[in-house]
């Protein structure tokens, strides 16, 4: 890089310039045309909470998943045992009462998953398409 010295006693310096490059073009694509859409506020926040509630849905499926998990490790590892008044078999039947609710939680929460909306369908809602 070269310095020229400047009319206040400062040094500048020169721009650097690129060797010439020649690059041949063989096409050209066009990708600019946009959408907009017009919305109002309290529509749009409705659509984003009804959306933010199906984005809950995904995710509702960890909780009864672990639940179910630890029921199933503890109900074959155990022995159980006459506890707080309680025969061994009673205790026996409420883990596998516990657990088999906990398997028809986490399969209602697979189907709730899978009919969830997609961001996709959120922008139809929000164009007004559905």
């Amino acid at each position: 890089m070269t310095m020229k010295p400047s009319s206040e006693g400062g040094a500048q310096t020169a721009p650097r310039r690129r060797p010439a490059q020649a690059i041949s073009v063989t096409e050209i694509h066009d990708n600019t045309s946009q959408q907009v859409i017009s919305i109002t506020s309290d529509k749009l926040k409705l659509a984003l909470i009804e959306h933010l509630d199906c984005l809950e849905k995904t995710n509702s499926w960890h909780m009864p998943l672990s639940l179910f998990v630890g029921v199933v490790v503890v109900f074959s590892s155990s022995t159980f045992n006459r506890a707080f008044g309680l025969a061994a078999e009673t205790w026996s039947a409420i883990f596998i009462l516990f657990g088999a609710g906990c398997f028809v939680w986490l399969a209602a929460s697979l189907v709730r998953m899978k009919r969830a909306k997609s961001l996709d369908e959120l922008i139809e809602i929000i164009k007004n398409k559905q």
